[in-house]
């Protein structure tokens, strides 16, 4: 197999025009998530979890999209993930589901749309759950 071939088979059901697709996705909803928190304030939510929650939301829709088998297997995963993180807090969550993101996109074939998403993840993590670490 050649490194074409090999970069071929991470691209998952996903396109090379997709990367921008799905990059823009995710962090629009974060922006629009950002909005949401700042314009209708929750008791409890922060604006910077509401991010967060709809970034990661964004990438798992993306990763899934049009796999059936793929999406019950997700689903599946994050009832695992929220029955086990009944006693730990938000941040934790969150890192857990941002782990089990990555999991699922590299499991699935689609190793370098999750590469590609994995940044802006990660910067967003980071900029919500930076005041929270204490």
């Amino acid at each position: 197999m050649d490194l074409k071939g090999l970069l071929a088979d991470q691209m998952g059901l996903f396109t090379p025009y997709d990367i921008l697709g799905a990059l823009i996705g995710l962090c629009l909803a974060a922006l629009l998530g950002l909005v949401l928190g700042r314009v209708v304030p929750l008791q409890g939510a922060q604006p910077r979890t509401l991010a967060v929650w709809a970034g990661l939301s964004a990438m798992a829709v993306g990763l899934v999209r049009a796999s059936v088998p793929l999406s019950i297997a997700f689903v599946g995963v994050a009832l695992l993930l929220r029955r086990e993180g009944q006693g730990t807090s938000e941040r934790h969550f969150l890192l857990n589901l941002a782990a089990v993101l990555v999991g699922v996109g590299c499991g699935s074939s689609a190793g370098l749309i999750t590469l590609v998403c994995f940044v802006p993840v990660v910067l967003l993590l980071r900029w919500a759950l930076v005041s929270k670490s204490t």
